[in-house]
């Protein structure tokens, strides 16, 4: 079968939500968007972040999340990777690459020459994945912080 990479559409809605939900419990988190929130993001004209779905045969198996974000010390744009997943039954078959294939051009249309993310450190799977495609491992740690 074969697969084909997207923009995410309103009638995505509730699989993705879904994904997105089955994404945040496999790095041990909570997803806390509501799908009104969801669905505004997917009919935005300006949306702040940009969703591409991998789907085959109508069923979509995954998505990717970017941003648009900028680096002060190079002091250029930079296409920020905020989420990368695949239904755990289809692992393996391809669509991660081609969901970084399609993020990888969605940024080039936006005109930076970088992609960059984040995974948990205890994702070896992820890591070699990444690590296969070329990707170079940068060591930092990441917090977060609630300030209201």
């Amino acid at each position: 079968m074969t697969s084909n990479c997207r923009q995410a559409i309103a009638a995505d809605l509730d699989r993705l939500l879904e994904l997105i939900q089955d994404h945040a419990r496999y790095e041990q988190g909570t997803a806390t968007i509501q799908p009104h929130a969801l669905l505004e993001l997917l009919t935005s004209t300006h949306p702040p972040s940009h969703i591409i779905v991998v789907e085959e045969a109508h069923a979509l198996l995954g998505y990717a999340a970017l941003t648009r974000d900028y680096s002060l010390w190079s002091g250029q744009w930079f296409a920020h990777l905020d989420c990368l997943f695949v239904a755990a039954h289809y692992r393996g078959q391809g669509l991660g690459k081609a969901l970084m294939s399609a993020a990888a051009n969605h940024a080039d249309r936006w005109g930076v020459q970088r992609l960059e993310w984040q995974t948990p450190a205890w994702n070896h799977g992820a890591i070699a994945f990444y690590e296969g495609l070329g990707a170079t491992r940068m060591d930092k740690a990441r917090f977060a912080w609630s300030v209201a």
